[in-house]
C-alpha cells in the first residue's frame, strides 16, 4: 500500500482537507491529520474575527510580525 503526505499551510487547511475527505470513499482507507497544529490555527483565527472589513491596527502589526 502506497502512502502520500502532505505539509499544507495552516490557512489552506480546511479547503485541502474538504477536497480530500470528498475523495475518502472508496479511494483512500485512512486519513489523518495532526490535531496540535490545526488547534493552534484555529485558536488564532477566532481571535481575528471581525466583520469590519478593515482590522485594527493592533492586529496588523500582529500579523506582519507572524510573517516574518
Amino acid at each position: 500500500m502506497a502512502k502520500v503526505s502532505f505539509e499544507v499551510d495552516n490557512k489552506n487547511l480546511t479547503t485541502v482537507l474538504t477536497i480530500l475527505k470528498n475523495l475518502k470513499i472508496g479511494l483512500i482507507k485512512n486519513l489523518k491529520v495532526e490535531d496540535k497544529i490545526i488547534e493552534q490555527e484555529d485558536k488564532t483565527q477566532k481571535s481575528f474575527s471581525s466583520n469590519s472589513k478593515y482590522i485594527s491596527k493592533e492586529e496588523f502589526k500582529q500579523r506582519i510580525k507572524k510573517q516574518r
